[in-house]
């Protein structure tokens, strides 16, 4: 996060590679990191929790925009197409996950059910490990 627990914005456009693998780094650990508080609003029971989850909820979605952003021209700009295409498949599962779970649970709906809301989460978060943990194999060689 850029320090006020916020996504990072995305960097202007005339960078190096190296910056744009800098960012994307950054980026991806911000979005580690909102995630991790996600997993603790669960766990949470007073009366702010659903304000907080509602906050970090955009700020994953502004994250994932993010690296959308930087990401896509990158992954588009490697001379294997099937980079290109591993990345997008990946990335789109991962915000499938996150859009399907936020929309069959509510911030209303928030301790309704600890038990499904949890496997849900759990689906979201096992997806952008599976994610993230792609992204940093790929950055890592380039």
């Amino acid at each position: 996060m850029s320090g006020s627990g916020t996504p990072n914005p995305p960097r202007s456009a005339g960078v190096g590679r190296g910056d744009i693998v800098s960012q994307i780094t950054s980026d991806l650990n911000t979005l580690e990191g909102i995630q991790a508080d996600l997993a603790t609003i669960a766990t949470r029971d007073d009366a702010q929790r659903r304000h907080d989850l509602i906050q970090l909820r955009r700020d994953l979605a502004a994250q994932i925009a993010n690296i959308g952003k930087v990401a896509d021209p990158y992954f588009a700009s490697l001379p294997d197409p099937g980079l290109y295409l591993a990345f997008r498949e990946r990335f789109s599962r991962m915000r499938s996950a996150a859009a399907i779970h936020q929309a069959s649970w509510p911030a209303v709906t928030l301790g309704d059910d600890p038990g499904q809301y949890q496997k849900s989460a759990n689906s979201v978060r096992e997806a952008n490990h599976m994610f993230i943990n792609w992204m940093r194999a790929q950055l890592s060689s380039a």
